[in-house]
């Protein structure tokens, strides 16, 4: 039996929640033709990456970067690859949740710290959501919508969930694990 968990989204993640739901009409992902940043709302922006995939292994090329993750980063990463910017336990934990959005096609959330060098840390969440350039076909790009929370103790293990269609109700999305755990910190 699947233990189930209640995920609180953030207001700005089930924004772009909501607008992924609605792209999708009758498919299982939205096309890609769907996504246009300049119809979601303005205060979602500064939070949004896209990312177009470059393989099932959750490889990915940034398309977009917002402000905000350009601030929290230290730079701009539009038009980098994940294997240019991260390595080590923290590529394998980044690269596996866009892995499992095009795989399992549906939404994948994820926590972990968002740790600097200089010793800071933040507790952070991610909402990730593909789209296709074909109706059922694998997904082609994700959205990303990172945001950040002060946490009183940063959690040691990041957690990375399979969002289902059918475990979504109201203002809280219950999310299934489904064997997608990450089982190292992030560097």
């Amino acid at each position: 039996m699947v233990e189930r968990l209640e995920l609180a989204l953030d207001s700005i993640q089930r924004s772009v929640l909501d607008y992924w739901r609605n792209a999708r009409n009758d498919l299982t992902v939205p096309l890609l033709d769907a996504l246009d940043p300049l119809k979601l709302e303005k205060r979602v922006l500064p939070y949004l990456v896209v990312a177009e995939h470059l393989d099932d292994s959750g490889l990915v090329h940034f398309r977009l970067v917002g402000e905000e993750m350009v601030r929290r980063w230290g730079e701009n990463f539009r038009g980098r690859r994940s294997d240019e910017l991260f390595t080590g336990d923290y590529r394998v934990f980044i690269e596996k949740y866009f892995a499992l959005a095009r795989s399992e096609r549906c939404p994948v959330y994820s926590e972990s710290v968002f740790r600097w060098n200089d010793g800071g840390w933040i507790k952070t969440t991610r909402l990730i959501l593909p789209f296709s350039s074909t109706p059922n076909g694998a997904p082609t790009r994700s959205v990303v919508v990172q945001v950040f929370l002060p946490s009183e103790q940063p959690q040691s293990v990041p957690e990375i969930r399979v969002l289902r269609e059918q475990d979504m109700s109201g203002g809280v999305i219950v999310a299934l694990p489904g064997g997608a755990r990450q089982a190292s910190t992030p560097n």
